[in-house]
């Protein structure tokens, strides 16, 4: 038998997933891809196929391709409003303190978080 000391990475033990997520500098990232895949989920629901969605949205069924692509994070403002619309929801966007300011090296504050996003 060997007794082999393996090394365990404990910098986040205790630690909530937000915090880790601080941590990692991930949280936008990941925020961002939540949004979408919510986003994207909530056209789907429409049940209408890509040519009605790009015609509703009004836009081009290439653009629709991308906008029901989760891994694909870019979306305006407009684009939210307008699929809000077409599924008959009401857009409402607002912004949420993180709980702990960190400091970075330099020693300024982060700025919160992307927005929530409710529907």
């Amino acid at each position: 038998m060997h007794n082999t000391k393996q090394s365990v990475d404990t910098r986040f033990v205790g630690q909530d997933f937000d915090e880790f997520l601080h941590e990692d500098d991930i949280a936008a990232e990941v925020q961002a891809i939540a949004i979408k895949k919510v986003v994207v989920a909530l056209l789907r629901s429409a049940g209408m196929t890509q040519g009605e969605l790009a015609e509703q949205l009004q836009t081009s069924r290439s653009q629709v391709r991308r906008l029901l692509d989760p891994e694909n994070t870019s979306i305006t403002l407009s684009t939210l409003q307008r699929a809000a619309d077409v599924t008959g929801h009401r857009l409402v966007i607002g912004f949420k303190p993180i709980r702990k300011r960190r400091a970075t090296a330099e020693g300024r504050y982060k700025a919160p978080g992307p927005v929530e996003i409710y529907s």
